[in-house]
Formats: structure tokens, sequence, C-alpha cells
């Protein structure tokens, strides 16, 4: 577009949004731009990438968007499009390329007027600002990339989120009033993405708001350093020592049986048992039910970092009241042969502001005497180095049959739970092992 155009509809806009609105309550949507070709400088969206991007015009055009902000990319132009097409708008550029001719080569062209902000108003801050101020009261569209909308998320103080590189569907409604202060609801938009065996209704491999869990709770920092602490519980007292450095991994723990000391470590690739210092052999059945052995006792302690895994299946069940609070629900199950435990259910409540794990429940021993469900509700949060611990209550139920994690809520907590034990960590010291 010639640069004398689009001064002039600039202008035309500025006049326009020079007395805003001043309604209670100022609603941004901020997306990540959908599906990209490729990753060179400035790709075009896939067609995959184009059919989200009306998903996402079904969205606006819902909450009644007054103005949709784009970078100036081809894949964010092309993601507001069908927003500012259906409802006649220009889209308004905020320059981060440098290159004047950014979005004159995309394909599909972007055919509403793009009006292209001062350069002055790159840094998020200077951007958010001036959104607030030209659009009080109103509901904007903004569509950045997978670091500007973390950013603009953390500038304004709803949290810090990850974006990771093939998340194309992530969408953050943001509520700013002078009562409540902001207020963020995260959403899908699109196709949902990991939907297993075709769309299968039991379950997805990505939930947004388990990976904002995953971030609050400390996210990269995770998968690259060692944490060593102890965990007691009515099993026993074990001392931890779990090493990630990205999908690498080595699990160390240490407990004593008959008074003997006993150590089992668990990596990608070995698993060794010492007893009293000496190493054991292991036929395969005893291995696997050492390598569980482990993975039960580091599950707990590191969670919800495991809720990712590649066999876990995840199911967004929404909101839920629990005393003067609604928490975010989500049911996990797994893939079948995954593990001895696989037929275990589980369910977590999520803080939906910050994505904080506040409570989880699980089933165990499916169809013999010892089965039954627990619920535990975490305290005494504390962040050593970057990541977040908790210890926890633990309350339930046991018997003979099948549980199943659906029949807990409140009323069943505070009817039917019993106090079987509390999970405490101490001793906890995490050293950061630096970047991968």
């Amino acid at each position: 577009m010639p640069k004398s155009t689009a001064a002039a509809l600039a202008a035309i806009f500025l006049l326009a949004a020079a007395t805003p609105s001043r309604a209670e309550e100022t609603l941004l949507l901020l997306a990540r731009h959908a599906e990209k070709q490729d990753d060179s400088a400035n790709p075009d969206l896939t067609a995959r990438g184009l059919a989200r991007a009306e998903a996402l015009a079904d969205i606006a055009l819902d909450l009644n968007v007054a103005a949709v902000y784009s970078t100036d990319f081809c894949r964010t132009a092309q993601t507001a499009q069908p927003t500012a097409s259906r409802l006649g708008m220009p889209i308004v550029v905020q320059a981060l390329s440098g290159a004047t001719d950014s979005l004159e080569h995309c394909t599909p062209a972007i055919s509403s007027p793009a009006l292209f902000l001062d350069s002055k108003l790159a840094d998020v801050a200077d951007l958010l600002s001036w959104i607030l101020e030209q659009h009080a009261g109103k509901a904007v569209l903004i569509v950045g990339h997978s670091n500007t909308v973390p950013k603009m998320l953390e500038r304004l103080g709803v949290g810090v989120f990850q974006i990771a590189d093939d998340e194309y569907d992530r969408l953050f409604m943001v509520t700013l009033d002078a009562k409540y202060g902001a207020r963020v609801v995260e959403q899908s938009y699109g196709e949902v993405y990991g939907d297993p065996a075709g769309g299968s209704s039991s379950g997805v491999e990505r939930l947004p708001i388990v990976d904002r869990a995953i971030a609050f709770h400390g996210g990269e920092a995770y998968r690259r350093s060692t944490a060593r602490l102890t965990i007691s519980s009515l099993s026993g007292s074990f001392d931890l020592e779990v090493t990630r450095r990205g999908s690498e991994f080595s699990y160390l723990v240490a407990d004593r049986v008959d008074g003997v000391e006993r150590t089992t470590l668990v990596t990608n690739d070995r698993t060794e048992r010492r007893i009293g210092g000496e190493m054991r052999t292991l036929d395969p059945e005893s291995e696997q039910r050492a390598r569980d052995f482990v993975f039960a006792r580091v599950y707990f302690p590191f969670l919800p970092y495991g809720l990712n895994d590649p066999d876990v299946f995840k199911q967004d069940q929404g909101l839920e009241r629990w005393d003067d609070r609604e928490l975010q629900r989500v049911k996990v199950t797994f893939a079948p042969g995954s593990s001895s435990d696989a037929a275990d259910d589980y369910a977590f409540w999520f803080d939906p502001a910050t994505g904080r794990l506040e409570q989880y429940a699980y089933s165990f021993g499916h169809g013999t005497s010892s089965a039954g469900l627990r619920f535990r509700r975490l305290s005494d949060y504390r962040r050593v180095g970057e990541l977040l611990f908790a210890d926890a209550t633990n309350d339930g139920v046991s018997g003979s049959g099948d549980f199943s994690v659906d029949v807990i809520d409140q009323a069943w907590v505070e009817s039917l739970a019993q106090p079987v034990s509390e999970v405490l960590l101490t001793n906890i010291e995490v050293e950061s092992l630096g970047s991968d």
C-alpha cells in the first residue's frame, strides 16, 4: 500500500479514536498467529492456519471487537484478516520488521487497509498504553507471536506464560477494569491441538491451562536443573535427586528397607538398584517394578511438569467452585499400557488466573481389594530456585472395586473423604544446570 494512502487512513483512524468510550471494562484478545508455512523470515499461513484464522474471527465477532491489531508479518496479518474483513475494519499494524513492504507480497493478499503505527510504538509497554488509551471500554483483538504475547500478558500483570513453537491455538482474553484490575481467561481457538485418535473425546495432549501451570511452577527451569529433597508420607520417607537436561533425565530414589539403605536409579536407558551398596540383578519384571517405584515417588512432588508427557491425555472440565473461589478442573487419563498404573485417572484443579496447582485427586488399584481414591490439597507453597514446591494434606477412601475421580467434588470430600496422611517436602535444594 502507498505510504500516502496509509497516512491518510491513519489520520482518519486517529480522529475517530480521539474520544474513546469510557465503559467499565476493556477486553483485550491476545492471540498467537495461526500455523505458518515454514521458518523463513516472513512466511504465509498454511491452509490449516487460514482456517484457524476464520475460527478466531467467529470469536472476535461474538465479543464485538472494535479494533484489530497485528504485527507487520504475513502470518499475523493473515490471522487478523478474517476478523477485520468481516467487520469492515482496517488492520492496525505495529511495525516490528522494519520492512516497509512487509505485507505487500502475502499470499493470500491482505485485503483490509493496513494502518501502520508510529515506529516508536514497537515496544510492548508503549503499544499497550496506546491501545488502552484509544480503546478504553471496548474489545480489541491483538495478533502477535510466541514471544510478544507472553510479554504483553506479563506487562498486564496477569501471569507468566510460555507458548511453544508448535502451538498456534493460544488465545488469552484479558479483562481490565478499575474495580478488579486485570484478569485473564485462556482458551484455544480453532481446531484443538493434539486430539488423539482423529478427534476422540477422551482427551487432548495439550491444554492451555496445563501449559500455563507448568510455566508458573518453573517451566523450562525444571528441564535444566537438579533438585534434591526428602518426601515423607504414609508410605515412608524417601530422598530424591531429580536431574533433567531437556528430554534426558536421571532419577535417584534412596530409602531404607529393614534398616538397610536401598537406592534405585532410573535414566532414559537404564535402571539400577543397590541394597546396602551392593548392585542387584534385575529381571525384566523386577526392572519394571523398580521403574514404576521411582516414577511414583518423583511424580507427585514435581507436579504439574509430567502432565505434558506423550502418554497423558487431558480433558478441560471447566470452572468448578470450591469454597469461595472458582478453580479450573482438568481430568487426566493415560494411554493403555504406558505403565502398570495406566488404568488410574486423575483430576487437577488450577487457579485459572495464575495456573498454580491448588489440589488434585487420583484413583488406584482398580478391580482389587485395595482400590481407592485420594484427594490432596496443596499448602505451604515455596519457591526454591525457580521451582515451586508445596506440601499436601492427603484424604480419601479405600475399598474393593473400581473408583473414579469423576465422583469427587467439594461435597464428596466433606462428607466421605477421611484423613489419610500428610505429604511433606523437606531439605529442598535446586541447582540450575544452565541453558540447554
